[in-house]
């Protein structure tokens, strides 16, 4: 456990900055209930008068609150507040805590922080009681990680994924895989050290089915990286098409609220418009974009440039076409023709799903509804993905059933109850780079190659499963993680 003298004892503001019925104040380090007992007081009785008789230690209990006055160092009174004292090393940070529960007016807070800072606390830096609990051996890396993405997630199934790994599912399996890797080294150092008639014959190829198994859990949690992401951030879903073809129209109405500006006038839309949706449980970011075309007018060109952009990181792309542009003679054709021709302007990741969009439903005259439902028929039939909306009458049950459909496809089985699913680039990175030396390991066991140079490669890959958990000394690296926390967590 790091050794915190009093004068590094920290405080910060843990809730919302700003004006609100109560602010809490967090206070972590060593002896902070004595340094702040001269100004506690009891707090004032409706029917009676103050008691001045300050507090000693022992009236305050591990995880009890009580009701107290904080007076400044000339005495006057800063707030009557609920101070909760944790006892060390039984809290958060692993260090004595205190947790002051004033009104919320910033005043007051001016004036409690004033009063800290001269009796020698300071100020805490982004995410430092968070990496104090770290660095005092009260939560793995991982788990700190997701306390960070518990406040930060903005989608229901991203605070699922936090929650998990707050538990432990990550550290887990890591313990896991670095079990299982210890009970295979020692087969090798045991050949290094000792001669065969002692520990038997070296036969490397023995292990590589329990080497295999370890490369699939790590490939498992490698893989769940990407869906997760989707899952915590929301799926990016992309309107590409012509303009005036009718996506702002559609943008909006999903939504359910006029976010886009909608005109007649070709090119309205000049720049990616940014919106989050969600359906029953299925979390999206709707892009609405400018329409494709040649251009001479520089904005709508940047315009343009951000629409390919864009689309081509899409998860979803959805192709909105107007009908009544379409050859109405070969239609089925037209709509694949000019659904390859917006297309044709990305750079598509290969997982990349493609809905097709007919829009302005509401205007169709009987001939052309006629061709749509032949043809569109003939198409779902072959495999295409088309949903027929209306914009003006809110009609989008077919797009947003195929949304939610896609979500589905794109995350399925990332979590479950019992699900380990990265949540930082860092988790990710370091998983792959295990899977680099245990990829080396196989192969020289593949080979049945010396032991030495097996060991080296297996050595390594759980050095980086430790990394995975936080097992790290490096300084630089801990502030880099910490730093994009909040101030006061």
């Amino acid at each position: 456990m790091r050794d915190y003298s009093a004068h590094d004892a920290i405080f910060a503001l843990s809730s919302a900055k700003g004006r609100s019925a109560i602010s809490l104040h967090r206070i972590s380090g060593s002896r902070v209930l004595e340094v702040l007992l001269p100004y506690l007081i009891p707090a004032k009785i409706r029917s009676g008068s103050a008691d001045r008789k300050n507090f000693r230690a022992a009236d305050f209990e591990h995880a009890k609150s009580k009701y107290v006055t904080v007076s400044g160092s000339d005495g006057n009174i800063i707030d009557d507040c609920v101070v909760t004292f944790f006892k060390g090393p039984s809290s958060f940070t692993g260090e004595d805590t205190l947790e002051i529960s004033t009104h919320g007016n910033p005043l007051i807070t001016a004036r409690l922080h004033s009063l800290l800072r001269a009796i020698g606390l300071r100020e805490a830096k982004p995410g430092e009681f968070t990496q104090r609990a770290f660095l005092n051996g009260k939560l793995d890396l991982t788990r700190a990680e997701a306390i960070d993405q518990l406040i930060h997630t903005e989608t229901e199934a991203g605070l699922d994924l936090a929650r998990s790994a707050s538990e432990g599912r990550i550290s887990q399996v890591a313990d896991r895989i670095k079990e299982q890797l210890t009970g295979i080294m020692s087969y090798f150092e045991a050949h290094i050290d000792f001669a065969d008639d002692e520990v038997g014959s070296y036969d490397s190829k023995s292990k590589v089915d329990e080497l295999l198994h370890i490369d699939s859990e790590l490939r498992q949690l490698a893989n769940s990286f990407s869906a997760g992401l989707k899952l915590r951030e929301g799926l990016r879903v992309s309107f590409l098409g012509t303009p005036n073809a009718g996506k702002s129209s559609l943008y909006n109405a999903l939504l359910g609220y006029e976010r886009a500006i909608v005109t007649n006038v070709p090119g309205t839309t000049r720049d990616v418009v940014e919106d989050r949706l969600k359906i029953r449980n299925c979390d999206f970011i709707l892009l609405d974009t400018a329409g494709l075309r040649s251009t001479d007018d520089q904005v709508e060109k940047i315009g343009v440039a951000r629409t390919i952009q864009s689309s081509s990181a899409a998860d979803i792309v959805c192709i909105v076409l107007d009908p009544s542009q379409l050859d109405a003679g070969s239609f089925a054709d037209s709509i694949q023709k000019e659904s390859a021709k917006l297309l044709s302007h990305l750079n598509r990741p290969k997982n990349q799903c493609v809905l097709n969009v007919l829009t302005k439903q509401d205007t169709w005259t009987p001939e052309l509804r006629a061709s749509v439902d032949l043809h569109v028929t003939k198409l779902r039939n072959s495999g295409y993905e088309i949903a027929c909306t209306s914009s003006s009458s809110n009609n989008t049950a077919e797009l947003a059933e195929l949304l939610e459909k896609y979500h589905k496809r794109l995350t399925a089985d990332t979590v479950t109850p019992e699900s380990a699913v990265l949540i930082s680039q860092r988790q990710y990175d370091k998983v792959q780079l295990a899977r680099q030396s245990l990829g080396a390991a196989i192969d020289l066991v593949q080979k049945n190659d010396f032991p030495e140079k097996v060991a080296s490669m297996l050595i390594q890959t759980a050095q980086h499963t430790c990394d995975i958990v936080g097992e790290i000394g490096t300084e630089d690296v801990l502030e880099k993680i910490f730093s994009s926390f909040c101030i006061g967590k």
